[in-house]
């Protein structure tokens, strides 16, 4: 059991784990990721090994509904990485 250390709580110290970051993203007519740029490189995707999407939040209204598609890639080098397209403002994040 570890013990209280009696200390405050910092707020500051709290971080989003897997929070998503923009990317660029190269995507071919139908919408699947060919290419994605972070850390100022540039990765080929090799292969699109699933895709769902998410439709929430829609009662809230237009401005607060979330419209997602992932894709779980994997990179020409091996590494699996997931991205999304936020529909609702057209933008790419990897997660």
């Amino acid at each position: 059991m570890v013990t209280n250390p009696r200390t405050q709580a910092r707020t500051s110290a709290i971080k989003p784990l897997n929070a998503p970051t923009p990317v660029t993203v190269s995507a071919d007519d139908r919408g699947m990721p060919l290419s994605v740029s972070y850390g100022n490189r540039l990765h080929k995707v090799a292969a699109v090994e699933d895709m769902w999407k998410i439709n929430d939040e829609w009662w809230r209204g237009p401005e607060k509904e979330i419209e997602r598609v992932y894709f779980h890639t994997r990179l020409v080098d091996g590494r699996p990485i997931t991205l999304f397209h936020d529909l609702a403002i057209d933008t790419w994040f990897r997660q």
